[in-house]
């Protein structure tokens, strides 16, 4: 796909998967232009490296000539771009399909999976350039300790976030593939818990070696058809086994195994448990791209997460967290790296719920997700690309949290008013965090630089 003095135009440039493929692009030597509604940081970044954007669709950014219009999965077909595109005769390319024409001449590692899968991208990409391996990379959100979301690079590898929400993943053969696990999301799409695994099992059919993380039932019904895996996870049964687990803050230690052969110790500057998995899943492919475990294992000690994976905002007394969890596994998966990380802490969570759709078919399953909460503070519905569904708001999640935990629990809809209430509402000692794939982030964004100016005593 890409091509030297070649001309690609984006439209919704600035997601993390499309400015990052626009970015490895333009260090490809092609001529990059794009659009999107709004300005980001992504944006400013491809602006430096020579990328022509403009705020807003307009056919006349068309004119001049053009070699393919790549397009987001949040594109629709009414776009006035993508309609003059066709009317030239332009080929219309979704995101993935372009994925898939570069990543053929790749040693392609693919990290799929309904949650997990953006951590665990940066970790593979991590170990490979610590080792000397000079990978490419595109992950789904920027990654301080690579310099950004994407990479071109010299080696033979090529490390992706696989996103599975419109099917269209089924473009992509990857060398190696990592399934981190299965849930039930995306069921505009997919309908069904069941249509979702079996998307999953032909991408796995359609793939060289396979690493499966089988904690998860989903993804250890999937390995009983797949022998020749290399299964990992806390499971007896995995090969690449981490034990002895030990959580301390943003820091987790573990024993890594290989086929009951202690490897050796792995020191993770993440918190949780569910990152573990992560690190057994990148430790896993990296295995499988011929770095020795020891080698890989080393590291991650200097790995740090991507942005709003954890990310820490304050510590002043009180801790600030942003994460951008939107799911029950995944926001009970961080509740529990509080609880077992911090000891006898108030934890706040402020939760804002993605989609309608989403909300409309899953609502009712956020309820135990809250459960190592103290306190709950639930915002209206973020929409996204959605139009609203009359009858769905967030008090379908307030009342299946209400029914399921013990929290304080309070439904506040703005924003701003969710930040007022936290300035009276925090004590010493507090952990504050924030979940939700919109822009919730704003809110603890904005608690922390109001912690900046005000002290609390340390516990």
């Amino acid at each position: 796909m890409i091509v030297d003095r070649k001309r690609f135009h984006f439209v919704g440039i600035a997601g993390a998967g499309m400015s990052g493929l626009a970015r490895v692009m333009l260090a490809g030597g092609a001529s990059v232009s794009g659009s999107d509604l709004h300005e980001n940081e992504e944006t400013l970044r491809l602006r430096k490296a020579g990328a022509q954007i403009q705020v807003g669709h307009d056919p006349r950014i068309l004119k001049d000539p053009i070699d393919a219009v790549i397009v987001s999965s949040a594109i629709d077909d009414e776009n006035v771009e993508v309609k003059a595109a066709r009317e030239r005769n332009v080929p219309v390319v979704r995101r993935l399909h372009a994925l898939a024409s570069l990543l053929s001449g790749y040693t392609s590692i693919g990290i799929a999976g309904t949650h997990g899968k953006t951590t665990t991208t940066a970790m593979v990409a991590s170990i490979l350039e610590e080792t000397g391996r000079d990978p490419s990379y595109l992950v789904g959100a920027h990654c301080a300790g690579l310099g950004g979301n994407s990479r071109l690079g010299r080696g033979e590898f090529f490390v992706t976030e696989v996103d599975e929400s419109d099917g269209l993943f089924l473009a992509l053969h990857p060398s190696i593939s990592v399934l981190t696990n299965i849930g039930r999301d995306h069921l505009n799409t997919y309908r069904t818990l069941d249509g979702i695994k079996k998307s999953f099992r032909q991408y796995l059919k359609q793939s060289g070696q396979v690493v499966l993380s089988i904690d998860d039932p989903n993804v250890r019904e999937l390995a009983r058809e797949a022998p020749h895996a290399l299964t990992v996870g806390f499971d007896e049964a995995a090969q690449l086994r981490a034990v002895s687990v030990e959580h301390r803050h943003f820091h987790t230690g573990f024993d890594l195994f290989l086929r009951g052969q202690r490897v050796g110790p792995v020191s993770l500057p993440a918190p949780g448990d569910h990152n573990v998995q992560n690190a057994l899943c990148a430790l896993g492919a990296a295995y499988l791209a011929g770095v020795s475990l020891p080698e890989a294992a080393k590291s991650l000690a200097r790995f740090r997460l991507p942005d709003r994976r954890f990310q820490l905002l304050e510590e002043n007394g009180v801790t600030v967290v942003d994460d951008y969890a939107h799911l029950p596994e995944q926001i009970h998966a961080n509740l529990k790296a509080i609880r077992d990380g911090w000891e006898n802490r108030r934890i706040v969570a402020i939760f804002q719920p993605h989609r309608y759709t989403r909300t409309q078919a899953i609502g009712p399953e956020f309820g135990q997700a809250f459960k190592d909460a103290d306190t709950v503070v639930v915002t209206s519905i973020y929409p996204a690309c959605e139009r609203p569904i009359p009858g769905v708001t967030s008090q379908a999640i307030v009342e299946a949290i209400a029914s399921s935990a013990s929290a304080e629990l309070l439904s506040i809809e703005r924003k701003e008013d969710v930040v007022a209430f936290l300035e009276n509402y925090i004590e010493a000692g507090d952990f504050i965090i924030s979940f939700g794939a919109g822009d919730i982030w704003t809110v603890t964004e904005e608690l922390s630089c109001f912690l900046k100016q005000r002290r609390f005593c340390t516990v």
